[in-house]
């Protein structure tokens, strides 16, 4: 089969779970990737054919495509010369099917593929189902014509089904959580210590919690001496987050690490006693999908405490292989962490099935199996 793979950008670094899609389509199927953008492509090596974009093929495709957007909305996406080049690549190529990774993408190449008949998948895989984006009518009525259109539909969690009103469409969705490589994310022995790490990992942006996780933590530190917080990320709540540390005079308990390449944040996950992920809708409509950083340190054999948000649910099951707490219950947050600061022989419980649930449910293998099966079922 030969597939053409679109996103906006091939790959962010908080993308690897598309990464390992391609890599696992590309090992069975002839895969053509389009993007505007290929970027960390040292980090993640695809052995495919790559195709560039450009926004627009010079000035008088920027006008022509400008004037139509005016008249037809935010469903002329791909501009007016592209149109013609995606055709001709998919003519080239001998194009079976279209994958397109999240919901603007589907939108961008959903015109394309009615003109040449071509079959559509469409992922999506979290902000484009969060209320955020579908809150705009003219991009949730465009969604829906993907979806009408696209002969499978991949989401990540079940709340999806309800946010992009797929109850009509059972037939073609298929619930597909990442999976992340248990053979790479192991565990591995933690030093003999009174010092008790927690480890947060994701950008600092609202729907993470960062901020409230710093307020929690603050309330334990006035109970135990024997605590460090570590925060990996940055983004735009980095200084309101360096202003609060300092506010509650934290600054040896709590360290902000910046972001970090992937290879040391593994190694700070190795060292950590609990992993911390405070996940909510913020006040944007901004969602998750199933965060990639709590199936990793499930993996390692991580005591994750998080909350009950979007797709986490899924794969921690509160007191059996995790914690969870209500959103933006910073009492309920506390409580969690110390319950696992005061008690080693439940974080390993919790630990040691958290990793059986990766082992058993949300393996990369199992992910890209079940990729692949889609497309056999085209």
């Amino acid at each position: 089969m030969n597939i053409l793979v679109f996103n906006q950008s091939f790959f962010p670094l908080s993308e690897t779970f598309v990464h390992r899609q391609v890599v696992g389509l590309s090992e069975y199927h002839n895969v053509t990737m389009l993007t505007y953008r290929y970027e960390n492509q040292d980090k993640f090596p695809v052995d495919a054919e790559k195709e560039l974009l450009a926004p627009y093929r010079g000035l008088p495709d920027k006008l022509i495509t400008k004037v139509l957007r005016l008249a037809k909305g935010q469903g002329y996406k791909l501009s007016f010369q592209n149109r013609s080049l995606v055709e001709g690549l998919i003519k080239r190529n001998k194009i079976d099917v279209i994958h397109a990774h999240f919901g603007p993408s589907g939108i961008e190449l959903l015109p394309v593929a009615k003109k040449l008949n071509i079959p559509m998948v469409v992922s999506f895989h979290g902000i484009d189902a969060a209320p955020a984006m579908l809150g705009d009518p003219e991009y949730a009525a465009n969604i829906q014509k993907v979806i009408g259109y696209a002969n499978a539909v991949i989401i990540v969690s079940p709340h999806f089904i309800d946010t992009l009103k797929l109850s009509r469409f059972s037939n073609k969705v298929h619930l597909i959580p990442y999976g992340t490589d248990e053979q790479k994310f192991l565990p591995a022995d933690l030093p003999d210590r009174e010092k008790i790490v927690i480890q947060h990992v994701g950008r600092l942006v609202a729907k993470k919690g960062v901020p409230d996780l710093i307020a929690a933590f603050a309330g334990l530190c006035g109970r135990y001496d024997n605590l460090e917080l570590r925060i990996i990320g940055d983004g735009p709540e980095m200084q309101t987050c360096r202003d609060l540390v300092d506010q509650l005079d934290l600054g040896d308990k709590i360290v902000l690490l910046g972001s970090k390449p992937h290879a040391v944040v593994n190694e700070y996950m190795k060292d950590a006693d609990i992993y911390v992920l405070n996940s909510r809708t913020d006040d944007k409509g901004d969602m998750e999908g199933l965060p990639n950083s709590i199936l990793e340190a499930m993996s390692m054999e991580k005591a994750v405490v998080s909350t009950y948000h979007a797709g986490i649910p899924q794969a921690i099951q509160d007191g059996i292989n995790g914690l969870l707490v209500k959103e933006r219950d910073n009492e309920a947050l506390a409580a969690a962490l110390e319950k696992l600061i005061k008690d080693r022989d439940l974080r390993r419980r919790l630990s040691v099935e958290a990793r059986k649930m990766i082992i058993t449910h949300f393996s990369a293998n199992g992910m890209e199996k079940r990729i692949r099966s889609v497309f056999a079922e085209l």
